[in-house]
């Protein structure tokens, strides 16, 4: 059995690492429209302050733990 899990990004990561700066820029959107490097850091606090210490890239499973990430989805091997 193998199990698969969905990628995550940590929060206090992203800030400390300046991320919201460079990487996430351009890649972060509200609808149709790109976010600017200040409101991805708005964003990035305002999940902070929720307790979210993981965020979900796109929408979160169903075993989405929002201290800890995807808990893992077990799969039978082929």
């Amino acid at each position: 059995m193998t199990t698969h899990y969905h990628l995550g990004l940590s929060v206090r990561g992203a800030i400390r690492n300046g991320e919201w700066r460079g990487t996430l820029v351009g890649a972060c959107t509200d609808g149709d429209r790109v976010l600017t490097a200040d409101e991805i850091l708005t964003a990035l606090l305002d999940h902070l302050q929720q307790g979210h210490e993981v965020i979900p890239y796109g929408v979160a499973c169903d075993r989405w733990d929002w201290k800890d990430g995807c808990r893992g989805h077990p799969k039978e091997s082929p």
